[in-house]
């Protein structure tokens, strides 16, 4: 069995490990930010296209693989022109 770690030495430890979990925390927060991002910026080009008239709401789900009640609920907020 090994030697126990003294006090000293096991508090430098702890504090890497509280580093460690604190830049993993960062890390999955900012790519959470990025993909919620990415997800505004793709549905408010889609709501655009929509708008604009330059395909129909079963052209972006046979695109995106989303129903088309997901489609509506995520563009309804960008949209100009409702009909």
């Amino acid at each position: 069995m090994s030697p126990r770690p003294d006090q000293e030495t096991r508090t430098a430890a702890k504090a890497r490990i509280t580093g460690l979990k604190q830049t993993r925390d960062q890390a999955h927060e900012d790519a959470e930010k990025a993909k919620a991002d990415a997800d505004e910026a793709m549905w408010q080009s889609i709501a655009a296209e929509l708008d604009a008239g330059t395909l129909l709401q079963a052209d972006v789900c046979e695109a995106t693989g989303f129903s088309r009640d997901h489609v509506l609920r995520r563009t309804k907020k960008y949209r100009t022109n409702q009909d």
